[in-house]
């Protein structure tokens, strides 16, 4: 039998918990809701409009019409009606009358092109999905069956870059009660009873299975997920410790890997092949391979090439090009040494107006957007090299990098990995220490270029 339905105010403050606790949002953050129309979407958007203020914020909504069934247009419409009765400001996106069959995947991807759209007008703009705990059991659920690694069975994460899960602890169906406690309406989607999709089938079929086993099935599987996001994040930190230990001039120890735990050697191996192109699990193997001597040379992803020399692995280098270790700054998506991942944005015209009119709104203005007018040569994008020096912002007179790093409390590991721009020694933007002295945009800037960290991916909802 199913417990009493939860109060609408004990069901904000389990969600205000989950945003404090996992520090989701701050006072002046803008809020972007993804809204369907669903009892999940529409809770979340109730809920900002309830106790946003509480939370110092401003919100708005997105909606996405994937065009796949014939109600997509009058859920646009619902969606639309509500957030003007409501004074929300919405943003909309039509992908046209689909006349095949589309994948969840397909419907996925259009999702978050237009997110990442609306995060790149904002470098501060928050996107609010209402990923639920049973989301959270049915995706681990999925990733298993289908076979995956830690990486998968660590679930959706609460945070990833600009996306924020506030009802990530809370039951799909807390929401619907939600909903009805206030008052909010919701559509039903159809297709969420198609068997034809595997995410279904689980949903009908093996969680209420799991559930007759256990009842509270749903929460023992969003914990599993909360603990294995924990047991990546450490093995990640081990496995860049390891490669950083295993470092040998322009290459990397085959007997230092060899001597460490098997699992901190595939997460160092790892670490090491997404530097230069995501890691495939048919790769882990050639490595083995290399390390232990009974192959000279793997082919990985991408046409990426790494050889084996006196023990030593290094990345082949193509007879065509020789690259430098630093890279050009150009706009676009990089992938540095020790899982770090960031893109490089160049806002100009009314996108980089609307960006100096929301730095003027806050004290301490953007940590990641540089004025662009002020880089007078090559800027690179690479890890500290001697003779490196930072003023921090707000601060008197430069310092070396060293000294800075000290200063900081900045691990070993960390201070060897953390990306950077450069122009020459002059660092004008460090990871994790934002825009430097006298580089941040002022009112005359006429281009930004926006820094966009970005943590590890997977395949998620």
């Amino acid at each position: 039998m199913r417990d009493e339905p939860m109060s609408a105010a004990a069901f904000e403050e389990q969600v205000l918990e989950s945003i404090r606790s996992r520090n989701m949002l701050q006072p002046g953050d803008r809020v972007i809701a993804a809204v369907s129309g669903g009892a999940d979407s529409m809770a979340l958007l109730r809920f900002f409009l309830r106790r946003g203020r509480e939370l110092g914020i401003t919100w708005e909504a997105a909606h996405v019409n994937h065009g796949l069934r014939d109600a997509a247009e009058d859920d646009e419409t619902f969606v639309a009606e509500f957030c003007a009765k409501e004074g929300v400001l919405l943003h909309c996106h039509h992908a046209g009358r689909q006349t095949e069959r589309r994948s969840e995947e397909w419907a996925r991807q259009l999702r978050y092109a237009f997110f990442e759209q609306l995060a790149k007008k904002d470098p501060a703009v928050k996107i609010a999905t209402a990923h639920t705990l049973t989301d959270q059991a049915e995706t681990l659920l999925f990733r298993l069956a289908r076979g995956t690694g830690l990486a998968g069975a660590a679930g959706i994460p609460p945070v990833r870059g600009p996306y924020i899960r506030p009802f990530l602890a809370m039951p799909r169906n807390a929401t619907e009660d939600y909903c009805r406690a206030t008052g909010t309406p919701f559509v039903l989607d159809e297709t969420n009873a198609d068997s034809a999709y595997s995410r279904n089938r689980i949903r009908h079929q093996v969680l209420p299975q799991l559930e007759q086993i256990n009842p509270e099935a749903q929460r023992a599987l969003g914990e599993y997920c909360s603990r294995a996001q924990g047991w990546l994040q450490y093995f990640r930190r081990e496995g860049e410790h390891l490669l950083q230990t295993a470092r040998c001039g322009d290459g990397w120890s085959t007997k230092i890997l060899l001597e460490a735990d098997p699992v901190l050697r595939a997460e160092a191996l790892r670490c090491l092949v997404e530097e230069k192109a995501p890691l495939r699990q048919a790769d882990l193997p050639k490595l083995e391979a290399l390390l232990e001597g009974r192959s000279r040379a793997a082919q990985l992803a991408g046409g990426v090439r790494i050889e084996r020399c006196a023990g030593v692995l290094r990345w082949a280098q193509s007879t065509e090009e020789q690259p430098d270790p630093p890279r050009l700054a150009r706009p676009g998506e990089y992938r540095l040494p020790g899982g770090y991942r960031l893109r490089l944005e160049l806002a100009e015209g009314e996108e980089c107006e609307q960006i100096k009119k929301f730095a003027a709104g806050r004290k301490k203005g953007l940590t990641n957007c540089v004025d662009y007018d002020r880089i007078r040569s090559s800027l690179s994008l690479r890890t500290r090299q001697p003779g490196d020096r930072f003023h921090p912002a707000g601060r008197s007179g430069s310092k070396s990098l060293k000294k800075y790093f000290n200063e900081a409390g900045i691990p070993g590991v960390q201070r060897a990995l953390a990306p950077l721009l450069a122009q020459g020694s002059q660092v004008i933007w460090l990871w994790g220490g934002g825009v430097a002295q006298g580089y941040a945009p002022t009112a005359a800037t006429s281009r930004i270029l926006v820094i966009r960290p970005l943590e590890p991916t997977n395949k998620e909802q």
